[in-house]
């Protein structure tokens, strides 16, 4: 399985990094387990991903919330958007549906 990091991502990722104690390692790995199976489909190839952080003693219901575009006949994980469940409960479909356009457009021209 192969993962792209988009400018888009790169940018929210800036953000949460600035806020939140994030391990890049561990959402890199997170990203290379990728399991189609057991993330939640949120539909048009969109997923949603539990992000395991070992330095954060609360668990994963505390954590960050990982979505993911899935371009299965690449075998591709590009990460749309990331979030803190201390920061926000949900994502909704509209704001998935802008980040979803904003990295196809980059994965088209890469």
């Amino acid at each position: 399985m192969r993962y792209f990091i988009t400018e888009h991502f790169k940018r929210q990722l800036k953000l949460i990094l600035k806020k939140h104690h994030l391990s890049l390692d561990d959402l890199i790995k997170d990203l290379e387990r990728f399991d189609e199976r057991q993330a939640v489909s949120l539909g048009a190839g969109a997923y949603k991903i539990r992000l395991r952080l070992r330095d954060l003693p609360k668990g994963k219901s505390s954590s960050f919330r990982l979505i993911v575009l899935y371009v299965k006949q690449e075998e591709l994980i590009a990460p749309l958007t990331i979030y803190a469940k201390s920061d926000r409960d949900t994502i909704d479909k509209k704001e998935i549906i802008t980040h979803a356009r904003a990295v196809r457009a980059e994965l088209e021209h890469r």
